[in-house]
């Protein structure tokens, strides 16, 4: 997870970052609107985040208890609770963006 979090997570935003001039250089687009697709795009991205860390940490406790491994169990459980907080995050955001009158998410 560390591995992800010093090396993938990074990428990812650095992608998503050189993505924005690219954006904004199309007819029509203004930086609110660049603005609210990027960050459509990042409540979805937490969305599937979530919903891969979940399916992680279920798989991770299925296996702990095959083995019969306390410590994996505990691992799995918090895995699975930290995708679903993650999920919570992207749903929420996208519900508040759309709500709100800020349409394009």
């Amino acid at each position: 997870m560390k591995k992800f979090f010093t090396k993938v997570a990074p990428a990812a935003l650095a992608v998503v970052a050189m993505g924005v001039p690219t954006l904004a250089a199309g007819i029509g687009f203004t930086m609110p609107k660049v603005l609210i697709s990027v960050i459509g795009m990042m409540m979805t991205a937490f969305q599937f985040i979530g919903v891969a860390t979940v399916i992680f940490g279920a798989i991770q406790m299925g296996f702990a208890f095959k083995n019969d491994d306390a410590d994996g169990k505990t691992k799995g459980m918090r895995a699975a609770l930290s995708g679903a907080i993650v999920y919570a995050v992207g749903l929420g955001g996208s519900v508040y963006f759309t709500t709100s009158g800020i349409t394009n998410i």
